[in-house]
């Protein structure tokens, strides 16, 4: 049995477990911000800025990223507002690697895209980021490992 990573098993269902230190970072942030604003007599600022606090830990808990291999289906579930989604194996096209970069060469964030083909629909889904490409290509292989990708190169 594999341990991984980014995934815990529950029962037949690896689950991805979602990384705290962007979100918490820029709660942080955010929430310093109304408080300065609060400081300087700007409370309605303040008021949207906690809201928006709020919104971002609502989401860090709402994100689901679900892979069940018995079933042969991903579960998705981007944020509190978009309701989850459920797609076969069979529709996985690829997935996308995006970073964003800063002075144009030092990598800052990048980006994890899986897609999805249904009814002539392409569909993506955004599973996890990080800060290096090493840490990418670890969630890339965890991934297939459990989806079975490289079983049939085998």
């Amino acid at each position: 049995m594999n341990t991984y990573q980014f995934y815990k098993k529950e029962g037949t269902l690896f689950i991805f477990k979602n990384q705290p230190i962007f979100s918490s970072v820029l709660a942080i942030l955010i929430f310093i911000a109304a408080g300065l604003a609060y400081k300087y007599n700007f409370p309605l600022l303040g008021l949207f800025l906690i809201v928006v606090v709020g919104l971002i830990i609502a989401n860090f808990f709402a994100k689901k990223f679900v892979i069940d291999p018995q079933q042969q289906t991903i579960t998705c579930k981007p944020s509190v507002f978009v309701s989850a989604k459920t797609y076969a194996f069979q529709d996985f096209i690829n997935f996308e690697v995006l970073t964003t970069k800063y002075l144009g060469f030092i990598p800052m964030n990048v980006f994890l895209n899986i897609h999805f083909e249904v009814n002539g629909k392409e569909h993506k889904f955004m599973i996890g980021q990080a800060l290096t490409h090493k840490s990418i290509q670890k969630m890339v292989n965890e991934t297939e490992d459990i989806m079975g990708l490289n079983e049939n190169l085998r």
